[in-house]
């Protein structure tokens, strides 16, 4: 894919671009996903990734993602990821980020202020009791492959997940 964390920092820059690096949105009203993602603190605002299935536990991932649910979001990815995820974030916008929370809320307010629609396309390359690979493709043309690895309760992205190629 452009993979999740690749696909956040690209968006993140022409986020940075659209509200020229002033944290505001491109809207001069103020939407929910704004007023959440401005918030100091991160919001509990639904549970972890459920376990129904690699499938289901990327897209709950990514409805995460796009309203700022820091919880579901950050909980989704295993700590190796959110660690790459920051360090491939601060490389690109030369951005000190503190924590995945932090990255989760910027990412949703910049993707929200972008327009750049929620479509995704995931197909199941392989999946096992204890891990999947999906093929992920967004509404831009961004693609690259998910590692999902299970837990006790549920699948978690892992730092395996890759960029497409080219």
């Amino acid at each position: 894919m452009r993979s999740p964390h690749a696909l956040v920092i690209t968006l993140l820059a022409a986020g940075l671009a659209l509200t020229g690096c002033t944290g505001s949105s491109a809207s001069d009203e103020p939407s929910e996903t704004t007023a959440a993602t401005s918030d100091a603190s991160p919001v509990a605002t639904a549970s972890p990734v459920p376990a129904d299935g690699p499938v289901a536990a990327f897209q709950s991932w990514w409805t995460a993602v796009r309203s700022a649910d820091t919880v579901a979001a950050c909980g989704a990815l295993t700590d190796p990821l959110q660690q790459r995820m920051i360090a491939e974030y601060e490389a690109a916008t030369g951005m000190d980020i503190d924590d995945c929370a932090t990255l989760i809320r910027q990412s949703s307010a910049l993707y929200a202020a972008a327009g750049l629609p929620a479509d995704v396309t995931v197909d199941v390359e392989s999946e096992t009791a204890d891990d999947a690979l999906l093929q992920v493709t967004y509404a831009n043309g961004d693609c690259g492959t998910v590692h999902l690895e299970r837990t006790a309760s549920s699948w978690a992205l892992t730092e395996l997940s890759e960029e497409c190629a080219g």
